[in-house]
């Protein structure tokens, strides 16, 4: 167009650019290239980026992360590290798209697949194969053993195999795990019930089925009935119970 003698005031209204603009495209000795195109802005997160990617391997978390490099001269919040794992598992599934015909990529697992994977066998878990399971537990083997942990207490509780149990929570300390660690606290702080749970067949269901209805009639005569009616419509509906 400026070859055809347009000048700048009409090239610019017809491309609804300023003029400023289009008289720098003019120049010869200007570039389309930004000066800054596809250079990678520098982040406080820069020095750490290989130690951190070995730590997102382990399966830490961005806190855990935090914790880890902060000592090292890291002054960064946990969030700056979390978008940088966002960001990484994104790049990550965009390259398993862009390259899903290719023999050599490894299939993709989902997350919610080997967590379902606590309470259900392989063989119910849709899209988990076996060749699958055993490569991420080749790439992940602290999660081998969180599972495998799991499955040991599932198998404890079932054959009630009281003396097992103590060898488990020897065992499931020596992960380190700070929350496995929590669940370990737990249920040392009352272990006699624990093991009683384990040993017998006997639960409070009923009790707890019971305080449960007591409730919900404690909340439909709310304001209507005194003690003596509530009390007295209780009795009422366990003999009614029982006669049925």
């Amino acid at each position: 167009m400026h070859k055809d003698k347009y000048s700048i005031r009409k090239i610019a209204k017809k491309f609804s650019m300023s003029r400023q603009t289009i008289a720098k495209y003019l120049n010869t000795n200007a570039s389309a290239v930004n000066g800054n195109y596809n250079v990678k802005r520098k982040s406080i997160l820069d020095p750490f980026l290989e130690e951190i990617n070995q730590l997102i391997d382990k399966g830490y978390t961005s806190s855990e992360i935090k914790n880890v490099i902060y000592p090292k001269g890291y002054n960064g919040s946990d969030s700056t590290v979390r978008n940088y794992m966002a960001r990484l598992k994104r790049s990550t599934h965009e390259n398993y798209v862009s390259n899903k015909a290719s023999p050599d990529i490894t299939e993709l697992v989902e997350r919610n697949q080997l967590i379902k994977l606590l309470y259900k066998p392989i063989i119910q878990v849709k899209g988990l194969s076996t060749e699958n399971l055993n490569k991420v537990n080749e790439k992940y083997p602290r999660y081998k053993e969180i599972i495998d942990l799991v499955c040991e207490f599932r198998a404890i509780l079932k054959s009630k195999a009281i003396t097992a149990f103590n060898k488990w929570i020897d065992q499931a300390s020596s992960l380190n795990n700070k929350y496995i660690n929590s669940f370990i606290s737990g249920i040392t702080r009352d272990i006699t019930a624990v093991k009683n749970a384990i040993m017998y067949d006997y639960n409070n269901g009923l009790a707890e089925g019971s305080v449960n209805k007591l409730k919900v009639i404690k909340r439909i005569m709310y304001g209507r009935n005194s003690f003596d009616m509530l009390y007295k419509k209780l009795l009422w509906l366990e003999k009614k119970r029982k006669i049925n």
